[in-house]
This record gives structure tokens, C-alpha cells and sequence, in this order.
């Protein structure tokens, strides 16, 4: 099934707000657990109870009845409908920033999102249709090569999680930069409002001027407290993915920094032989066709066929996969040189505000406004490492098998 059935069984917890045990490393309730990103898979694999749940199904797959598979497939079916519906608040939620004024829709950083969640949303109702195929197609009688299918399926859901987490790990970070954004508006948005005052006082604006002010002002702060409110429940559902109770305190811990050179070391026919050799839905296919093959009849021959066009739709979607991750890589390098190059202009351009202020040549305000520049482009050269970080990332699980 396209990227695992259980793709968001996974984020199930995200959803249910259930309580589960937490890990042992958190030896005292008032102990601050510190989560890094690099301990992420190991506490997914140890903690998280639909991992745990999956191993034991595993232990116990030659048992499994028809019933079992269907409840959960109908389960994750219901959880893939769930977070599509989350996906798409959080589109809404850009999107109307964009609509406010709080993003440029040019930016291709915000573009890449925008495209990203909109393809999210395409795959899983991808998903939902082709989980609902396979509840049509449950019988009675589970064969070796649906158990060997289902182990397959279910060792994919098991790194997807930790994807999941990971992916919620930066996602933490994207929407603290953000926050860290916002605040910068605010403080120059203001400082233009006292200007705008100033102004009124002396008749060279209107009052209705400066309340529209106020009103950009009014709405930027609610945008940030709602954004803080998001981050805590990032936290809660990060600590339900590595098992522990979503109540708990958690410090999230530094974004980890991209490798720039991580593109010397890419082999790309060595590359695309792991990826496919680890490619669930491309064994699953090889099976199908295995065992259609050693059947008899026009049936037998048509779903063999079937299998077959499912095998080489795989490999060329890998390979196309794989030219798209690379290229996702050479662009964010790209943005992010050009992130740092604008710094270095910026920072020449402060450079001559500050001679200018002392001179009496410029005001506060402008010379103010130009160390915010210098403040809002660091942010942007960490997004940009971020988003690189991200797309190497991607590329890694796409070498296990994990179609991100």
C-alpha cells in the first residue's frame, strides 16, 4: 500500500490523546526529559506502544485471522482520515497568514511548504482508497506471502513513525523560528505605530491610519499566541511518539545543523539499488507476482499481470523519487548560500545606517529597522539550514525504504 497502511496508525496517538507508560530515562517527575534529535529512532523503537504492538502482531502473524486484519485496516483507514483533516487545518493556517500579510507567497521556502502539504494531503486519500481496496479484498484464508506482505507492511509502519517524530522535531523548530519572526514584526510594526502617533499629533496622518495599525497589531499577537499554543501541543504529541504521557515536561533539544557537503557522497546507481531493494511496496510486488506465477488460469495470469505493472510503477516512481530528493537538496544548498549571502549585504548595509545615525543623518527608527533586518535574516539562514537539514534527511529514509 502506498507509503504503509499504518502510515498514521502511528500518529494515532497524536489523535487519541490516550495515556501511555513512560520510558525509563525519565528518572523523576521533576526532572525535564531533554529530547535531541539523534535519540529520536532509538526511544521510537524502545517506547512507542504502536511500535510495540506491531512487534508483537509480528511474533504472532502465522495466527492472524482475517477479522484482526480487517479491524486494522478499518482502524488505520480512520486515523489516515484524521490526519488528512489535521493536514489540511494546517495548509488553512498558512494559508491565511499569506492572507494577512504574514507570509509572502513568492518565498520559494513557503512555496516548498505549501507544496509539500498539499501533496500530503494527495497521498493520503491515495491511501484511504487503497485501504479501502484491500478491506473489499480480505478473505478467510491468510496465505504465506500475505503474512510475508503484512510483515513488510508493518516494518515500513515502524520507521514511518519515527519519521513522524522526526518530522515533528523540526516541525517544532520551523513554527519556534516563526514565532521568533513574528515577534520581530511585532516590535517594528511597533515602533511604526509610535511614529504614526507622533504623526497624528501633529495632523500628518489620520486616526484611522494609526488604528489600522493597531488592528495589524491586534492580529499579529493573536497569530503568536496561537502559534505558542501549537508548540505545546507539538510537545504533548512528541512525547506520546516515544511512549511517554503527553502531560509530561519535555525540553526540545537544538536543530541540528545540515551537511553542507553531503551531496560529494552521494552514489546515485548505488543509491537507487538500496532504496529499491528496501522498498516495501516493490517486495510486495515481487511476491504478488511470484505467487500468481505458480498459479493456474486466466485469473492467476491477470493479477500476475497486475503485480507486474505494480512492480515497475514502484521502480520508476523510485527512481523519479530519487531525482526529486536530490534536486530538493541542491535547491535548499542554493537558498541557503543566497540566505547567507543577503546577510553579508545587510550587515554592510548596518554598517553604514550606524555611521549615518551618528552623524544625525538618520533616525532611531531607521537605524532600528535595520538591525531588525540583520535579526530576521538570521532567521532565514536558519530556516534555510533547517529546510536543507530536512530535505538530506528525507533522502536517508528514502535509502531505507520510506517514501517521504
Amino acid at each position: 500500500m502506498r507509503r504503509t497502511i499504518t502510515m498514521l496508525l502511528i500518529l494515532s496517538l497524536i489523535f487519541s490523546g490516550a495515556v501511555v507508560f513512560a520510558p525509563t530515562a525519565e528518572a523523576a517527575p521533576n526532572n525535564v526529559f531533554r529530547l535531541d534529535y539523534t535519540e529520536i529512532e532509538r526511544l521510537v523503537r524502545r517506547n512507542n506502544p504502536v511500535v510495540i504492538n506491531n512487534e508483537i502482531s509480528m511474533q504472532g502473524l502465522n495466527e492472524v485471522v482475517s477479522d484482526g486484519m480487517f479491524d486494522a485496516l478499518f482502524a488505520s483507514q480512520s486515523q489516515l482520515v484524521a490526519l488528512q483533516a489535521s493536514t489540511q487545518g494546517v495548509l488553512n493556517q498558512i494559508m491565511n497568514q499569506i492572507a494577512i500579510g504574514e507570509g509572502d507567497p513568492h518565498d520559494p521556502i513557503t512555496r516548498g511548504i505549501v507544496m509539500s502539504l498539499q501533496n500530503d494531503i494527495a497521498a493520503t486519500q491515495r491511501d484511504i482508497m487503497q485501504i479501502s481496496a484491500q478491506m473489499d479484498q480480505v478473505t478467510n484464508n491468510v496465505t504465506h506471502t500475505q503474512v510475508s506482505r503484512t510483515r513488510m507492511q508493518i516494518n515500513a509502519a515502524n520507521r514511518q513513525i519515527t519519521w513522524g517524530a522526526e518530522s515533528l522535531f523540526m516541525g517544532y523548530h520551523a513554527l519556534t523560528r516563526q514565532i521568533q519572526q513574528s515577534s520581530e514584526n511585532l516590535d517594528a510594526l511597533n515602533r511604526n505605530i509610535e511614529v504614526m502617533e507622533r504623526r497624528q499629533s501633529l495632523g500628518q496622518v489620520t486616526a484611522r491610519q494609526v488604528q489600522t495599525l493597531r488592528g495589524n497589531r491586534t492580529q499579529l499577537e493573536a497569530g503568536i499566541r496561537s502559534m505558542e499554543s501549537e508548540l505545546e501541543n507539538l510537545k504533548s504529541q512528541l512525547n506520546l511518539l516515544i511512549g511517554r504521557n503527553s502531560e509530561t515536561p519535555i525540553q526540545i533539544g537544538r536543530m541540528p545543523a545540515a551537511d553542507r557537503d553531503f551531496l560529494d557522497g552521494i552514489d546515485r546507481a548505488r543509491d537507487l539499488t538500496a532504496a529499491t531493494r528496501s522498498n516495501h511496496l516493490i517486495n510486495i510486488a515481487i511476491f504478488d507476482i511470484e505467487e500468481h506465477s505458480r498459479q493456474f488460469g486466466e485469473a492467476a495470469r491477470r493479477q500476475e499481470e497486475i503485480a507486474r505493472n505494480n512492480y515497475e510503477s514502484e521502480v520508476r516512481a523510485t527512481r523519479q523519487r530519487q531525482d526529486s530528493l536530490i534536486r530538493a537538496i541542491v535547491d535548499r544548498e542554493a537558498a541557503l548560500e543566497l540566505a547567507e549571502e543577503q546577510l553579508e549585504m545587510l550587515e554592510e548595509t548596518l554598517e553604514e545606517q550606524e555611521r549615518r545615525f551618528r552623524r544625525g543623518m538618520i533616525s532611531r527608527v531607521e537605524l532600528e529597522q535595520a538591525q531588525s533586518e540583520i535579526r530576521l535574516q538570521r532567521i532565514r539562514i536558519r530556516t534555510a539550514d533547517a529546510d536543507l537539514f530536512g530535505a538530506i534527511q528525507r533522502y536517508e529514509w528514502f535509502l531505507r525504504g520510506l517514501s517521504v
